[in-house]
């Protein structure tokens, strides 16, 4: 039942897109639907050939991806790796949560109506965990997608802060709409987080870091250069990624969106300033407690 509806919403969405179906997007690897906590990926494409991407595809019960590709108007999200960001950030949300799987949506960040279609169909799928890879300084450009979201109030929606220069000239969107079942992440530019530390967070967020301003930025990963199994974050849309996984550790069926917001930040290892911080070497299986004070 679940499968028909999705395959029946995607093919709405199909019919009112402009562009034709791409012929040249690779067939999607056949499989099966490997279980665990859904989240969706909101992109310019994944390279869902990639064994280790293909083996993660939420599927229906036929074995079908459940996916959505708003540019080309199809059900092949296809991207090739070193083309955009989509593959990377894949692979983020599988180094940190490898247990989870994924719904893939692509779609162009230029275009409004396609960013809201984009959250309303990914709302629609097994994802109560939805990253968006994008972000921007046009409100007029996230509105329909911040109203989307707010409408998807049992989905958590994990958003980029932008960059530190883009903070200090003006608001990030969609952060700055402050939508109640939206976490904002941004990266930091210190190597580790630890008890004591002085986090330099006036220089993250930059200078209009005024209360109302910090109100939708209360999740951040930090930066790393250090070696290891953990995935390597380098900006804001890349701490998305890992924080849209750890989120998706502590999903469960009986919260809404905006209470899994606030199961992720009791979890979180250590708080300062206003803020919520997580390493980059936590995982889900992790017992930390949380929020120590920095």
């Amino acid at each position: 039942m679940l499968a028909s509806r999705l395959r029946w919403f995607a093919a709405l969405f199909v019919a009112a897109c402009a562009t034709a179906a791409s012929a040249d997007d690779p067939p999607v690897p056949p499989g099966l639907d490997p279980g665990g906590e859904a989240i969706a990926l909101i992109t310019d494409g994944v390279d869902y050939t990639i064994p280790e991407i293909a083996a993660r595809l939420a599927r229906d019960g036929e074995g079908e991806p459940i996916a959505f590709d708003l540019v080309d108007g199809d059900v092949r999200p296809y991207s090739p790796a070193g083309q955009g960001r989509g593959t990377g950030l894949a692979r983020i949300v599988l180094a940190t949560h490898p247990g989870s799987r994924l719904v893939l949506v692509r779609v162009a960040a230029s275009n409004p109506v396609a960013l809201a279609r984009a959250a309303v169909f990914a709302s629609r799928t097994p994802a109560r965990v939805v990253l968006v890879g994008f972000w921007g300084s046009e409100p007029e450009l996230w509105k329909p997608f911040a109203e989307a979201a707010r409408a998807a109030s049992k989905v958590t929606f994990v958003l980029p802060g932008g960059t530190s220069a883009a903070r200090t000239s003006g608001d990030v969107f969609p952060a700055a709409f402050k939508v109640r079942n939206a976490v904002v992440a941004a990266d930091l530019t210190v190597k580790d987080v630890e008890v004591g530390s002085k986090v330099p967070v006036d220089a993250w967020l930059g200078n209009k870091a005024n209360k109302d301003y910090l109100v939708p930025l209360d999740a951040a990963a930090p930066a790393t250069d250090a070696a290891g199994p953990h995935p390597l974050v380098s900006d804001s849309v890349d701490g998305a990624a890992f924080v849209a996984a750890l989120t998706a550790c502590f999903a469960t069926s009986d919260l809404n969106g905006a209470e899994k917001k606030k199961k992720l930040l009791e979890r979180a290892p250590f708080k300062g300033q206003g803020r919520y911080f997580f390493d980059l070497t936590f995982a889900c299986t992790r017992q930390d407690s949380a929020n120590q004070k920095m």
